[in-house]
């Protein structure tokens, strides 16, 4: 479309105008990307980068693996976020190198991230030591690649990273630790529970929850008692996962007593892990008494969660009906008036 429109103004245009639209429909996306790869501007150079990896054409990838040795970090940055997105298998061993000895830390994390697209075990080295990197979003990264990776070999060093400095790795690292399913990780993932911050101890919460091993029960019992409502609720969620409902008169009590956004947590948990003896009619008698816009319509989809898992059919609203009319008297007809007879006309005598 954009074509023929573009054509269509040249009958419209004057010579120099028509040919420099010309020129415009005729240019190629994928050479213009690499004339900017070969610019002296190192932001057009970024571009460039930028624009080979949304192309998404392996012959971008060659480029792309000498834009890595650029002298500007921004355009390395970029050239390993593209090679990544082209999930080049030959960019593995110079994106790990880069990893191992950029200078600069933005590099060396989009590094990190790019060898979460390409899946090499072989890169797994590089990352366990970048678990080690001075820069927070190294190790950040580093952690995410190698939960996508699930190299057993990881385990040990993610677990190392429970207790990093950086919050945000510590949380990080009770995902991946929980997607991978390390039973190995539950002491870690235990103490993470005295964490200071909450965003933390709900992370651990829900990483023993999805490792599913009973023996974290205990442990998920007293976080019931948490300061944050938001950890005291994702412990309901892990303990009626591990087959224990002792948690839910606090998502029953959440549900009734707590300021509307935990309302609607309470709500969310009980969708997901309700039944039909106690969670239902909370939620219905919850439905009834909310007077929130917001907390109302959260109560209403999780109610209909809980259902569609209950596998309770919702049932039609009942339509009352209409009493029959009593039936109408028949309107008497007009008796017909009697004719009167006519006069009878007598001759005359004679």
């Amino acid at each position: 479309m954009l074509r023929q429109a573009l054509l269509s103004c040249l009958l419209l245009s004057t010579p120099a105008s028509a040919a420099t639209i010309a020129a415009a429909v005729s240019v190629d996306p994928y050479q213009a990307a690499l004339d900017k790869l070969k610019s002296d501007d190192p932001l057009l150079r970024r571009q460039g980068a930028e624009a080979l990896g949304l192309l998404r054409r392996a012959e971008a990838v060659e480029p792309l693996l000498k834009a890595l040795k650029d002298p500007h970090p921004f355009v390395r940055s970029m050239a390993a976020d593209s090679l990544g997105q082209l999930r080049s298998k030959e960019a593995a061993a110079p994106l790990v190198s880069l990893l191992s000895s950029d200078k600069e830390p933005g590099v060396r994390q989009s590094a990190a991230a790019a060898l979460a697209y390409l899946g090499d075990p072989s890169s797994a080295d590089a990352l366990i030591g970048a678990l080690g990197d001075s820069s927070p979003g190294v190790r950040y990264a580093a952690v995410r690649t190698l939960s996508v990776l699930r190299v057993s070999a990881a385990y040990p060093a993610l677990i190392k990273a429970l207790a990093d400095p950086d919050a945000g790795l510590r949380r990080s690292a009770a995902t991946a630790l929980g997607q991978l399913h390390s039973r190995e990780s539950l002491p870690g993932l235990q103490d993470l529970l005295s964490d200071p911050e909450a965003s933390v101890r709900s992370e651990a919460v829900k990483a023993l929850g999805t490792i599913g091993d009973a023996a974290a029960v205990p442990a998920l019992t007293k976080a019931l008692a948490d300061l944050d409502p938001g950890v005291r609720l994702q412990a309901v969620w892990a303990l009626v996962v591990l087959g224990s409902p002792s948690g839910m008169p606090v998502a029953l009590k959440e549900l009734r007593e707590g300021e509307a956004p935990v309302r609607r947590l309470a709500a969310q948990t009980l969708g997901l892990v309700g039944d039909a003896k106690t969670g239902l009619p909370a939620l219905d008698a919850a439905l009834a008494a909310e007077k929130d816009v917001n907390t109302k319509t959260s109560i209403e989809f999780a109610r209909a969660q809980l259902k569609a898992r209950l596998g309770i059919k919702e049932e039609p609203a009942k339509v009352p009906e209409a009493k029959p009319a009593a039936p109408k008297a028949p309107k008497a007809k007009p008796t017909p008036k009697a004719k009167s007879a006519a006069p009878v006309r007598r001759k005359p005598a004679p």
